[in-house]
């Protein structure tokens, strides 16, 4: 391996953030710009990661962690992102976008849920925390500067309208095949035989998991509300869109150091708990906001609460990974969980916007997150692996 390994992570995470901001920031403002209705709108923050636990729960777990599997995967995910971007260009686009992203979600989710297991075998545990805020950094950094160039490219050249967004979103497939190549060089090369039969999910899920799935939910309520209140109804530009994006990215560049210091001090479960919290009381007002500079100022609280409630998530994950025998099951467990929350979020607040105000559902959806969050909360004593010296030591390094 001639690349240093963190050199080659953090290249990665670099070009997977640059697929993130040029294919996925504006993706689903293009889809309320083609027309789509709430519905549709709700639909495509849920029809992915309804696939994507599908994949985990009956696909993902039974293959084995090999760079033949990831590759294939790779190639699998390649596809569906050229057919996405692609398919902008048919007339009624709205259902290829989801078909091939729903095709995608699938793929993705195989590469997703191997990547921990590659690093398990070339990293120590304790560095996971580090190596998830350095490459949250290196994420904030791109998605900040390449979400401000490309709202300004999208609105530069709306007169070409949606082939502009087209040329957005190939940028992004050059991106992810190029990340996908540096990671695969570290999957072991040996063939493993495959077969599939039925599996049972869950299996490795405890009551934390399943809590932290139900915070998850929440997150996940809030995303198609913001498009229909920032695109539908304020008719903001692409531009004061990627402002959002570029104030949340300035504000966790320089907050998440902090937040990763009190991580070590506090324990990874009270900062967790911290992120969500802010994100709840953050969106209690938002319905009734109106002034662009007002939703300057939370959505810089919002993305800041997510980056601390992204790294702490993935470090609970990776930590409690050890004290499971069936790794991989484990790591498909979580992310079918968390990724069921978000399609569940998703319907959820398609159902809400067609029964109450916009300023109803974020009213609805704070109040839910915190009933949740301390209603069924696990002590301690019942889920002991939740701060970062919980790491269990002595495991073998790996992705």
């Amino acid at each position: 391996m001639r690349m240093k390994l963190s050199t080659r992570i953090y290249m990665d995470a670099a070009l997977q953030n640059m697929k993130s901001v040029s294919f996925f920031t504006f993706l689903q403002v293009l889809i309320a710009r083609l027309g789509a209705s709430n519905f549709e709108i709700a639909l495509s923050n849920s029809l992915p990661p309804l696939f994507c636990a599908l994949s985990l729960a009956f696909l993902t777990r039974q293959l084995p962690v090999t760079r033949g599997v990831f590759l294939v995967s790779g190639y699998i995910r390649q596809f569906a992102f050229l057919s996405m971007a692609l398919s902008v260009l048919l007339p009624n686009p709205i259902p290829y976008l989801l078909f091939f992203w729903s095709i995608n979600a699938v793929a993705v989710m195989v590469t997703g849920a191997q990547q921990p297991a590659i690093l398990r075998r070339w990293v120590e545990p304790a560095e996971f925390p580090k190596i998830f805020s350095n490459t949250k950094m290196i994420g904030i950094v791109i998605v900040t500067i390449g979400s401000f160039a490309i709202g300004h490219f999208l609105d530069a050249f709306q007169w070409m309208f949606p082939k502009n967004y087209v040329i957005s979103m190939l940028v992004g497939c050059a991106a992810t095949f190029a990340g996908m190549a540096l990671i695969a060089e570290l999957a072991p090369k040996e063939r493993q035989p495959i077969r599939l039969t039925w599996v049972k999910p869950f299996q490795e899920c405890d009551r934390r998991t399943w809590w932290m799935g139900l915070n998850h939910v929440g997150t996940a309520m809030v995303a198609p509300l913001f498009i229909i209140y920032h695109v539908n109804q304020l008719g903001l530009s692409n531009s004061q869109i990627a402002s959002f994006v570029v104030t949340a990215g300035i504000v966790s560049t320089l907050m998440l150091p902090v937040a990763r210091r009190a991580m070590d001090r506090f324990g990874v479960m009270k900062v967790y708990g911290v992120a969500v919290i802010g994100l709840a009381a953050a969106v209690l007002p938002y319905g009734w906001i109106n002034s662009f500079w007002a939703l300057l100022i939370v959505q810089g609280w919002l993305g800041l609460c997510l980056a601390i409630y992204e790294v702490a998530s993935n470090s609970i994950m990776m930590n409690e990974a050890a004290k499971h025998k069936k790794e991989m099951a484990y790591f498909s467990d979580f992310q079918l969980v968390m990724n069921a929350g978000n399609a569940v979020g998703a319907l959820l607040a398609g159902a809400l916007i067609a029964v109450l105000p916009l300023w109803g559902c974020f009213v609805v959806i704070a109040v839910s997150r915190l009933v949740m969050y301390f209603a069924f909360q696990p002590s301690e004593a019942a889920a002991p692996a939740g701060t970062l010296e919980a790491a269990g030591s002595g495991v073998q390094a790996g992705r």
